[in-house]
């Protein structure tokens, strides 16, 4: 009996403890979702103009600054 509460007390402890740790470190700033990360233009033509939009959505608790794009 006592062999059993010792665990189950060492448990309790255990998901205490790691609870605590998980929501300490919720994520707080900007966090980016996108709803596409790619588009395949396909073929184009030498001179053809390609446009596209991208939603982007901040889901995030602070400003989202997006500084750099990269075309591929």
């Amino acid at each position: 009996m006592n062999r059993l509460l010792r665990g189950g007390l060492s448990l309790t402890f255990w998901i205490v403890v790691n609870f605590g740790i998980a929501w300490a470190q919720q994520a707080t700033g900007p966090r980016i979702v996108l709803e596409e990360r790619h588009f395949d233009a396909k073929q184009v033509k030498e001179g053809q103009i390609v446009a596209h939009t991208f939603k982007v959505l901040n889901t995030g608790d602070q400003t989202l600054e997006i500084k750099k794009v990269n075309p591929g």
